[in-house]
C-alpha cells in the first residue's frame, strides 16, 4: 500500500468501505479461510444499517468479528470516531479492546501508531476510544457521550444486555448526523431492558441470532475455526441443562430467555405467557374495580384489578415518577371509568402502628388527605419482606393480565430480581445478595405485594369500603354483599 499513488489509495479505500471483510484479510490478521455467514452477515449489517443488534452463543467470535470491524470502519472513513462500550472496564480492556491490539499488532500495513489499552488515535478527529458504564461512572459517561460527534461515527455496545439504559439514551445523540452506525452485541441473557427490545417487531433494528449450532466447527464436527465452540461445547451444555433450559437457549441457541434467572416473578410471567393469561382484558362493568398502591413522594404505581370468579384480573396499571402527590392521585382516580371497590396501600400507612406518613408536597397525613378528597385508602396489614414475595408467589396463577394497559407491569415484574454478587458469581453459577436489586421495578412489585396481602388477610367482603365518584359508589353499596367464600364458588 505504500507504493501506491494518492488516486490508487483513494480507489482502493473505496473498494475497502463497501468490502469490510477483504480488508480485514488484506490489511489486518483475517485468514479468508475463518470467513464463515454470520461473520459475514454483521459486517455487511453494519456496513449497510444504521442499527445492527446480534444476539448470539458463547464462543461464536462475536468480540472477534467487533474488533475488526471497529477498525475497519475507522481506517476506511476518515475523519472517523469509534466508541466502544461494555458493563465492567474489564470488559472493555480485556476482551473487545484485547482483540483490538491483537488485529492492529498482526496487521498487513505499517503505520507508526500503537494503541493504548483503550485507545487508537490517528489524528485529529480520527481515533477509537472504549471505556465501562461501572453504576459509579453511568452519568459521567452518559454526559460524555455526547461530545463524540463527528462525520463518520461507529458505536459499539459489548455484552450489550448489561449496559445502562443510561447510556443507551446517550448514544443516541452522537447517532443524529452525517454516517453514523451502531452495533450491539452480546449474549442474551435477560428478556427485558434495552437489548432485548432491540429484538422487538418494528423495533428499526437490523437483527441477528448467532448460535453455536451455526459455526463451522459444529457443523463438520471438528475445529475448523481455533477458539470456536462447536459439537462438544453444545454437549456439555446440553448434558448439565437440558435443552429445555435457560442456559440451553442463552449459550448454545443465542435465544433471549423466557425469564431472566434470579427474578422472583420472571418464571411465573413466562408461564402466565404461555398459559394465555397475558392477553386483551376489557374490565367487566358491572363488578367493581379495587385498587393497590405503592405510594410515595416521587415514585408510586397503582395497580386496577377486578375479582372475578376465581381469578384476579389485572385491568389497568398507573405509573408516577414525578410526585404528583394525593391531589393528582384523586384527579387520575376519578378520571378512569371505573366502580370503585376498595384501595389498599402499604402498611407503612398504617397509623395503628405509630405511622403518620406526611406528604412532602402538603404536610398534611396522606390518608387524611385522601379521605378530605372522599376516598377511603386502607393500608395492608404488617408483613415482611419474605411475606410479601411468597404470598405474592402463592396466588400467581390467578394473575390474569391485561396486556393492553399493563405493559409496563409486565416488564418490571420481569425486572424484579435479587441483586447479584460480581465478585462470587462465575459462568456456572451467579450468586446473589440477599436483597432487592433497586433497578426501579420494586415499586410495581411492592403494589402488587399488597394487593397479595390484602387478598390473601384483608378481603373478606367483596362490598367493603369504596372509593371513587359519588354516584356509583352509592349504586354500588345498594348491591348484594358476599364473602370470599361465596366469591371462589362463583358466587
Amino acid at each position: 500500500m505504500a507504493n501506491l499513488s494518492k488516486a490508487e489509495k483513494i480507489k482502493l479505500m473505496e473498494r475497502y468501505r463497501s468490502d469490510p471483510l477483504s480488508f480485514q484479510v488484506e490489511c489486518l490478521d483475517l485468514k479468508r479461510e475463518h470467513i464463515w455467514d454470520k461473520m459475514e452477515e454483521v459486517a455487511l449489517s453494519v456496513r449497510d444499517n444504521k442499527y445492527t443488534a446480534v444476539k448470539a452463543g458463547h464462543g461464536v467470535s462475536k468480540s472477534y468479528e467487533a474488533a475488526r470491524i471497529a477498525l475497519w470502519f475507522l481506517m476506511c472513513h476518515k475523519p472517523s470516531t469509534v466508541v466502544t462500550t461494555a458493563p465492567t472496564h474489564t470488559q472493555v480492556e480485556e476482551v473487545l479492546w484485547r482483540e483490538i491490539r491483537s488485529a492492529w499488532s498482526n496487521k498487513q500495513v505499517p503505520l507508526p501508531v500503537v494503541p493504548t489499552k483503550t485507545k487508537l488515535d490517528l489524528g485529529e478527529k480520527w481515533f477509537a476510544l472504549g471505556f465501562s458504564t461501572r453504576a459509579d461512572t453511568i452519568t459521567q459517561e452518559a454526559t460524555n457521550f455526547q461530545g463524540y460527534h463527528n462525520e463518520h461515527v461507529l458505536v459499539i455496545f459489548d455484552e450489550a444486555a448489561g449496559i445502562a439504559s443510561e447510556i443507551w439514551r446517550a448514544s443516541r445523540y452522537i447517532l443524529t448526523e452525517g454516517h453514523c452506525r451502531m452495533l450491539a452485541i452480546g449474549n442474551p441473557t435477560t428478556d427485558v431492558g434495552d437489548f432485548a427490545d432491540c429484538f422487538k417487531v418494528n423495533s428499526g433494528w437490523n437483527q441477528i441470532t448467532i448460535s453455536v449450532k451455526d459455526t463451522p466447527n459444529f457443523k463438520k464436527g471438528r475445529s475448523v475455526i481455533p477458539g470456536v465452540s462447536g459439537k462438544s461445547f453444545e454437549k456439555e451444555i446440553r448434558d448439565k441443562f437440558g435443552t429445555d433450559s435457560n442456559e440451553y437457549r442463552i449459550r448454545i441457541l443465542g435465544e433471549i430467555p423466557e425469564f431472566t434467572e434470579g427474578t422472583f416473578y420472571g418464571s411465573r410471567i413466562a408461564k402466565a405467557e404461555k398459559d394465555g393469561r397475558v392477553r386483551s382484558l376489557p374490565f367487566e362493568q358491572t363488578e367493581p374495580v379495587h385498587v393497590a398502591s405503592d405510594m410515595g413522594n416521587m415514585h408510586s404505581r397503582f395497580i386496577f384489578f377486578q375479582l372475578i370468579r376465581d381469578w384476579i384480573h389485572i385491568i389497568d396499571y398507573f405509573v408516577d415518577d414525578t410526585g404528583i402527590g394525593v391531589p393528582g392521585f384523586c384527579k387520575m382516580l376519578n378520571g378512569k371509568p371505573y366502580n370503585y371497590g376498595r384501595h389498599f396501600t402499604g402498611p407503612d400507612y398504617n397509623s395503628s402502628s405509630g405511622s403518620n406518613k406526611k406528604s412532602i408536597g402538603t404536610g398534611t397525613v396522606v390518608l387524611n388527605e385522601f379521605s378530605r378528597l372522599g376516598i377511603h385508602v386502607e393500608p395492608v396489614r404488617t408483613h415482611s419482606f419474605i411475606d410479601r414475595i411468597s404470598t405474592t408467589k402463592d396466588i400467581f396463577n390467578k394473575f390474569v393480565f391485561n396486556k393492553d394497559l399493563c405493559g409496563e407491569l409486565i416488564e418490571d415484574l420481569k425486572r424484579y430480581r435479587m441483586k447479584k454478587n460480581p465478585h462470587a458469581s462465575t459462568d456456572d453459577k451467579i450468586v446473589y445478595y440477599k436483597e432487592v436489586d433497586k433497578n426501579g421495578s420494586d415499586h410495581a412489585a411492592d403494589a402488587l405485594g399488597h394487593l397479595a396481602i390484602a387478598y390473601r388477610f384483608m378481603i373478606t367482603d367483596i362490598g367493603g369500603q369504596l372509593i371513587g365518584l359519588p354516584n356509583p359508589v352509592r349504586s354500588y353499596r345498594k348491591r348484594k354483599k358476599f364473602n370470599v367464600l361465596n366469591w371462589r364458588r362463583g358466587a
